[in-house]
């Protein structure tokens, strides 16, 4: 049986920076895996490799299909036949199903064949029902699909994606995903939506992902079938896509098509490339219109390709500073019907939020009115109105409006920015204590701010700022420079832990997990027992064992439903444990 592994690192809306490995090969995700077809390379598998895609994706039923190619495969294995020592996925059949009507092979022989040929992630022969079918011949199609789905359970010896099918039925995308979570594969994309891309239904597009991704398991990668545009990654990122993989990039190049992260262009109207990729930066688009045709398709490819590659690298990186609803806004202004995608996702508040990390490396910037409809606005609006029913005194904020004064210095309401500045104004020694109180309520939920009434708050001598919490000497917190927040001591854990009740704002680990707990090391999910749902990703928590006792206190990189499936990666970076 293959190994495959799935891990988060980093995480912005409801997108995520992870690490799978499979048979030893690791990729960073999100990731696009570039299609290949043995019959037609344009750019060879060891090009794409150098250019940086660690992972392809083939078709295993052409293969099967061409008499020579099938035996080489079976021969050589498939790495050696496409000459590509990185990860390799292969579909079945099921595109050629949607597209042409059917296909000669059966799902059992499909997936044996992908296992003879040393696939590192197969796909057995699900039944895609295009968008708009009736709901009855969706129902019949996805009842084939589970079937196959089971049936591929038994055989598989390798990772394999199981594909969550239902056409625009949003309930039978919902149950599909619920369905294929329970049964024990390690990859789900969401298929049959090419044709919804095509005519531009990205809004649609929106609708499926979201009612498959509530159905699914979360801690499975989800691979957008068919999706490999540079103007859609920001979006699909945001909704929480790992993996994409798409054959656009040499067929537009055959049709003198030009990507750009806005859109694409036609090769015969541009005087100057906006692009400085390898291709752009030594040819002009005169010089490309008077290659011969063979050469200019592949220059044009490889510029895609390059176009391609950025993109992910813009997502990531927005992920990793807590910038990618600003990308979103930004990209989504490059088509009415991709803004309307953008507004139909901003509905989803209950499953945005609950992904939203609960705070960010950079400052929230106002740039359109559609950032105020973000979780992090939404959020901070909640959670303040709460902590004005204790702490009255108000005041008046350029973006947020009306907002308890003592919130003045935390995330997002100090850092923000919009068209009116504002004046982030130092606390006095009388009142300072009160910045501590109402940061805890707001942070830590209705009743912290009690266990913060005694504390003495040192101010920063440089800046005046609130910095060290103390209690008769002893830390108890720190207020955060960066975003206003508190991180907890482990004194202050245990005042935290006596006044909230469980499972407020609680870890719950094993007994294996609980003396490495004590000493200050970190917790790994598979170690996770139980944990507050409301915990959201970046929340400081407090580690207790079965029996509620407080064992450290650490930063969650997963929310709580996450906290309870995870059996892979990092759970919660302990920043203190009671022996440490």
């Amino acid at each position: 049986m293959s190994e495959f592994r799935f891990e988060i690192k980093a995480r912005d809306a409801a997108g995520r920076i992870g690490r799978i490995e499979v048979n030893g090969k690791k990729l960073e995700t999100p990731a696009i895996m570039p299609v290949v077809n043995p019959k037609q390379l344009i750019v060879t598998p060891k090009e794409l490799k150098k250019i940086g895609f660690g992972i392809i994706i083939t078709n295993s039923y052409i293969i099967y299909k061409d008499e020579k190619l099938k035996e080489e495969a079976l021969e050589k294995g498939i790495h050696d036949l496409l000459d590509y020592d990185g990860i390799i996925e292969v579909d079945s059949g099921s595109f050629q199903l949607m597209r042409y009507g059917g296909v000669d092979i059966s799902n059992r022989e499909i997936v044996e064949f992908q296992h003879k040929i040393g696939v590192d992630i197969g796909t057995f022969l699900d039944i895609p029902t295009i968008p708009d079918a009736p709901k009855e011949k969706a129902e019949d199609d996805l009842k084939i699909t589970l079937e196959r789905a089971r049936e591929a359970e038994e055989l598989k010896n390798i990772a394999m994606n199981a594909t969550v099918q239902g056409s625009t039925h949003l309930d039978l995308r919902t149950y599909a995903a619920k369905r294929l979570s329970e049964m024990n594969f390690e990859i789900h994309p969401i298929g049959a939506v090419v044709p919804l891309m095509e005519s531009y239904r990205y809004k649609d597009l929106v609708d499926i992902v979201i009612a498959s991704k509530v159905g699914l398991r979360p801690d499975r990668p989800v691979h957008l079938f068919g999706a490999g545009h540079p103007m859609i990654f920001a979006l699909a990122v945001a909704m929480g896509i790992d993996l994409f993989d798409s054959a656009s990039y040499a067929l537009y190049a055959k049709d003198d098509r030009y990507m750009t992260p806005e859109g694409t262009k036609r090769l015969e109207e541009l005087e100057y490339f906006p692009c400085s990729c390898p291709v752009c930066s030594r040819y002009t688009p005169q010089e490309l219109r008077e290659m011969p045709k063979e050469e200019r398709t592949r220059l044009l490819a490889l510029h895609n390709l390059w176009v391609i590659r950025e993109e992910l690298n813009r997502v990531k990186q927005a992920i990793k500073e807590g910038t990618l609803w600003e990308l979103v806004d930004e990209r989504s202004r490059s088509h009415p019907k991709m803004f309307a995608a953008y507004k139909r996702l901003l509905e989803y508040k209950k499953y945005l939020e609950e992904n939203e990390p609960i705070t960010k490396a950079s400052a929230f910037f106002k740039v359109s009115e559609e950032m105020m409809k973000t979780p992090v606005v939404l959020r901070a609006k909640t959670r303040a109105k709460k902590v004005k029913e204790k702490f009255s005194k108000t005041m008046r904020h350029p973006i947020f409006g009306e907002i308890p004064k003592y919130l003045g210095l935390s995330f997002p309401f100090a850092q923000s920015e919009g068209e009116e500045d504002f004046v982030i104004e130092k606390p006095s020694k009388d009142e300072v204590k009160f910045y501590v109180q109402a940061v805890a309520e707001y942070q830590f939920g209705e009743g912290a701010s009690e266990a913060f009434k005694d504390v003495f708050v040192e101010l920063s001598r440089k800046t005046g700022m609130p910095r060290q919490i103390k209690v008769k000497g002893k830390h108890i917190a720190t207020f955060r420079a960066e975003d206003g927040l508190l991180t907890l001591g482990i004194e202050g854990a245990k005042r935290l832990h006596s006044f909230l009740p469980y499972p407020r704002m609680r870890v719950v680990v094993n007994e294996d997990a609980e003396p490495f707990a004590k000493r200050g090391k970190n917790v790994f999910a598979k170690f996770v027992i139980d944990a507050d749902e409301s915990i959201r990703p970046y929340d400081e928590v407090l580690v207790v064992n079965k029996n509620d006792e407080l064992l450290a206190t650490g930063q969650s990189l997963l929310n709580g439903r996450e906290l309870k499936i995870f059996q892979q990666g990092l759970a919660v970076k302990v920043r203190r444990g009671i022996e440490r």
